[in-house]
Formats: C-alpha cells, structure tokens, sequence
C-alpha cells in the first residue's frame, strides 16, 4: 500500500473511530460537590454515588415521588417494629459477586457499626439487622416507625459488595449494582463512571461520564453555555438570564421541596424570647428578597412547607409587619440601635452574598444591627452546631431520608435531632414527633406535619425566606434527561 493510500486509510480509521465513540455517548457532567468524606454513607458523597448511577438501595423514590421497588422487590411489617424486605433475584455487583439477603444485611449492618452514623439508618433509630432466609431480610426498628421502607430509598443506605468494605471505609469501585459503575476517583477534581454491560434493569444506553467537580456556580454556567460540559447541575439564580435564548442549552426546573431560611439560635439570648423571634420575622419581606434577588425564580416562604405541599397548613399567610417587629422588640425591652446581631452566610451558594444585603437593611429598619459574615460552610458549621452564632442561613431539603417531611422535622426540631442548628428543644415537639412515626393513616400523617409547620411558623423558631426552584442545564442534544426533585439520580439508564 502506497504512504498516501496509508495516512488515507489510517484517517477513515481515526474517524470511523472518533464518530463511533461519539455515537455510543460519553457525557461530561459538571458535580457541584467532591467527595469530601472517603465515601463516608453519613456524607454527602452517598448521594454522589446516587447520582453518577453506581449507587442503589433496597427501594428508590422514583421521579414522581412514590416509593418502587429496587433490590428489594416487596416489603411488608410483620410486626410494629420489624420489616421484611424480599431480595432481587439474579443481581450481580460489578465485582461478580451476587446480591444475596446476607449481602444486603453486611452493607446495611456496616452502617450500625460506622463511626459516623447516617441521619437515615443508625443505631439511634435501628436495633438489629439479619437474614431471615437466602431471600429475605429482616430490619427491626428501636420503636414502630411507618418510614423504614422510605429510608431504605436514601442513598445513605446503599447496598454495596462485601468486597467494598475493609478496615472502617468504603470502597465504591466495582462494587455497587446500579446501571454505571465508578472505575476512577480524584476527590477533588473528579471521577468517571463506565457502562455496567450486566445491569439488572437492562443495558443502559451510554458508555459512561466524566464527572467533574466544579463548585463555582459561575465556572458551571459557563461551561455548559460553551459546549464543555454537557449536563451543569444546579444553576445559581443569578446566572439564569445568561441562558435566554440559548438554542443549545435547555433548563430545566425543578419546584424542589427545598426552602432557603434564617436560622435562629434558640438557645442563645435575645432569641431565647420568642417576641424577639417574631420580630426577626415580621421585619423581613420574603416576597421582595423573591423578587429582587431571585427574579421570580423563586417563592416567598410563609413556613417551612410550600403551599402547594400535602401537609402545608391551611390559610397561611405573608408575616411581613415592620411595625409589628418594631412593637414586639419593644415588648421584649430592646431599644432601636441597642441590638447588634451576626448574620453568617456561605459562599458557595452566590445569591446569599445579595440576601444577607437585603435582610441587614431591613432589619436596620427596625433598628436591628446586623455584621455579615460569608465563608466556606465547612468553615462554619462546627460553631453552628455547637450553637455560637446569632443567625445563619441554610438551604434545606424537608424531605431530608425520606420522602415525607418527618425526616427533616426530626433532624432539625426534636431534642435530639442530628441537625438542630436552631438548638430547639421542648418535650411537645419531641412528643408529637414521636407520635407521627406509630401512625399509620397517611391523610392523619399529613395533618400531623400540617400542625407542627404552624407551630414552628408561629413560634419563629427560624424564619423561612424563600421556597428554591432547583435548575439544571443539559446539552439540547441529550435525551431523556430529567432533574430529580431532591436530587438522587442523574446517570439512569434510559438517559443517552
């Protein structure tokens, strides 16, 4: 063969090459987290594994909120306090090893002996797990709870191989049973998921992903207007109007159950007074921080549920009164100018720097002295959880484990709740608490959570700004692309 016929032949390669590797469809996707804990399933990087389609649990939230099966084909209480959960047939890990009811049991018990325990699956909430026989499972329960086939679909409890646990961590490569597995990790720049040919749920469609992380909001708007990445997750509020009229870019939006608020220290003085509280509350115009520093891409809050929700109490009602807080700060024996509060933010989260602009001026108004604070949250999460701080604001899913609010009421309200940065603490929310994991009814389930959102509303414990839309972008080329409401999956099967 002539040199010319060779560099011709060997061109028609490379492109023959090149157009089948585009065909078969490696994306690249823009994470807004790294993996930041080892794997640790109490972190957020369970839900990174969730998410790059490695991950799966015994049942799943699916895409319209029900609860499906997943390695788990049925379920059912056997008694106030044990559950029996039937395993897949046939499911193979990546490593080959089969999924097997003593399988399911190792990844589940391994999260009862973790030294940090998963908010969804813990000691606290879990007495024991064991084989009932080569197809089933038994998990017995501290006290009776309704929720426990919920909490099975969060990714903190993802059942892995026994090969992906060794010496106290966790190991995810080739060891999850989902539709891609995880064959490269850099913690913090990135990782990249393969097709798994032998998925139970059928050969996905894809060849794979690089996922990279990239927390800058502005880094990821940009990336995915210039053709670089091909999916951006969670698209700030502020960047949304660089995507009008993009033909190669699609949003799409998500009415998460998810509410940006002002927490409160409860614990601490003046906010022990609930006067001072209501106050903070009726000073503060959710619908203008809606308006002018979300655009409408965003929902004034009147509690911590959105109206739409469910379980959302009746007739809420805007609270914003400044002559109230001006009356009530009187009340509580607090001058105009006397009261100099902290207010802390985080910088990942962009639209904070304008809200906590916004909420100084008016709490200036009523005469409210307020001192910002913006940093890294990791940087300032252990003296909120340790209850130094005035106030902060956090970014809250309420269906925190599992799809019903009784997850996030529990973490954020109980005596004892793992995420109780308002450090509240009474014996009758413990108790009504309580009450909602025995009930069985849904409907009187969802008057329950009605009546506590009041309370918690009405008490100011901390003051709800507003309700999120979460926005991801995606190359218009990309098909069967959907955002998932609280965020679990975005490498699933069917997407190509």
């Amino acid at each position: 063969m002539s040199n010319r016929k060779t560099i011709l032949a060997a061109s028609a390669l490379a492109l023959s090459v090149a157009t089948a590797a585009q065909a078969a469809g490696t994306l690249t996707i823009n994470e807004v987290v790294n993996v930041v804990a080892g794997w640790d399933m109490a972190s957020d990087d369970a839900y990174l594994g969730s998410r790059s389609g490695c991950y799966e649990g015994l049942t799943k939230v699916d895409f319209d909120g029900e609860l499906k099966p997943s390695l788990a084909t049925a379920w059912s209480q056997s008694s106030p306090t044990a559950w029996d959960f039937k395993i897949r047939q046939g499911v193979k890990f990546q490593d080959g090893s089969p999924l097997t009811a003593e399988a399911a049991a190792n990844a589940l018990n391994q999260l009862l002996v973790a030294q940090v325990p998963a908010r969804a699956f813990s000691k606290k909430n879990i007495k024991s797990v064991a084989v009932s026989d080569a197809e089933t499972l038994r998990v017995t329960t501290v006290e009776p709870s309704v929720f426990l086939p919920g909490q099975l679909a969060s990714p903190a409890t993802t059942i892995l191989a026994p090969a992906a646990y060794k010496d106290g961590k966790v190991n995810p490569i080739n060891t999850c049973t989902g539709p891609f597995a995880i064959t490269r990790v850099d913690a913090k720049q990135g990782m990249t998921v393969k097709r798994n040919d032998s998925y139970w749920g059928g050969k996905p469609k894809l060849d794979g992903a690089e996922i990279k992380f990239i927390s800058d909001a502005n880094s990821r708007a940009t990336q995915i207007r210039t053709g670089e990445a091909d999916i951006a997750r969670i698209i700030s509020a502020t960047a949304l109007g660089q995507f009008k009229n993009l033909k190669n870019v699609k949003l799409e939006q998500t009415k998460a159950p998810r509410t940006l608020m002002l927490l409160l220290n409860n614990k601490k003085k003046p906010f022990d007074d609930i006067r001072v509280r209501q106050a903070i509350q009726a000073a503060i115009d959710t619908s203008a921080i809606a308006a002018a520093v979300y655009e409408g891409a965003a929902t004034p809050a009147m509690g911590p549920f959105r109206t739409t929700d469910p379980w959302a109490p009746a007739n809420q009602k805007p609270s914003y009164d400044p002559a109230k807080a001006k009356k009530l700060l009187a009340e509580a024996g607090i001058k105009p100018g006397s009261l100099t509060l902290n207010l802390w933010g985080y910088v990942s989260k962009v639209e904070l720097k304008d809200v906590a602009a916004v909420v100084q001026e008016m709490l200036g108004q009523v005469g409210i002295k307020v001192d910002i604070r913006m940093a890294e949250y990791k940087a300032i999460e252990p003296d909120m959880l340790a209850g130094n701080f005035d106030m902060a604001f956090m970014s809250r899913g309420y269906l925190t484990d599992v799809p019903e609010p009784i997850g996030f009421i529990n973490a954020d309200y109980s005596c004892s709740g793992s995420f109780n940065i308002a450090h509240y603490c009474t014996p009758e929310m413990d108790t009504e608490i309580s009450k909602i994991y025995g009930t069985k009814d849904q409907v009187d389930r969802f008057k329950m959570y009605a009546n506590l959102g009041e309370k918690i509303q009405r008490d100011a414990i901390n003051v709800f700004l507003v309700h999120e839309s979460s926005y991801d972008a995606h190359a218009t080329k990309i098909k069967n692309y959907k955002a998932h409401f609280i965020n679990y999956y975005t490498m699933t099967p069917g997407l190509e």
